[in-house]
């Protein structure tokens, strides 16, 4: 039985105690198994967490990214362990499904990304694989962005603050601000069950609320692998 079947045979209302019409909730397959225990500590320490945009569906991701079919992700890793010790600090890296903005005919899908950059609130669109090593040369070696990390004179809100000029590449790449409250769901169901159901079933509710209340331009959300 394949993924994307084995997470939709769940009665998103089998759950509920007061179901409704309006809003889905948690299967009660799902939700008993869901730990209530405090999340403080689960993540491992990090300063920048890259989260990397392709045309993947999450029923797609293997369990652990670094799998993922395809160089891109493979290449990536490579360059960041190699410019480790440069680096000096930690960077989370997660996949991101999205829709990208390959700019050319000539791109192959595979090998191209849109990387989306936090605490900065950044992304840097169209990097293709042979822009890798650059890129983190730029962005995380050389600490060229809105924030320095290395900078310890100024906090990150200040920093995001202040008119801060963003990072510059090849024309081909293109770097923008992103403005208002950004969400990270994981929907990783290989990873794990519990995230691949209920995880879009969360970003469908975030859509409705955000659309019923007008707060498109304000509130956005990606659908992310496991952290």
């Amino acid at each position: 039985m394949s993924t994307t079947t084995e997470a939709t045979v769940f009665d998103p209302c089998s759950g509920c105690e007061m179901p409704c019409s309006i809003h889905a909730c948690y299967p009660s397959e799902i939700s008993k198994d869901i730990d209530q225990g405090s999340m403080i500590g689960s993540v491992e320490k990090h300063r920048r967490h890259l989260c990397i945009g392709q045309s993947i569906p999450p029923s797609q991701w293997p369990n652990d990214i670094k799998d993922l079919k395809g160089d891109y992700i493979a290449e990536l890793l490579r360059v960041l362990k190699e410019k480790k010790d440069s680096i000096g600090y930690a960077v989370k890296l997660s996949s991101a499904s999205v829709v990208t903005t390959a700019t050319t005919t000539t791109d192959i899908p595979s090998h191209i990304a849109d990387w989306y950059v936090f605490p900065d609130q950044i992304k840097i669109a169209n990097v293709n694989i042979e822009q890798i090593e650059q890129v983190i040369q730029t962005l995380f070696v050389d600490d060229e962005s809105i924030i320095k990390i290395k900078d310890k004179t100024k906090t990150i809100d200040e920093q995001l603050k202040a008119d801060n000029n963003l990072p510059a590449f090849d024309d081909n790449i293109r770097c923008e601000r992103l403005h208002g409250l950004w969400l990270l769901v994981c929907c990783h169901y290989q990873r794990d069950r519990r995230c691949g159901v209920i995880g879009p079933m969360i970003v469908d509710e975030i859509e409705k609320y955000v659309r019923e209340v007008d707060l498109i331009d304000k509130v956005h959300w990606l659908k992310i692998s496991h952290v």
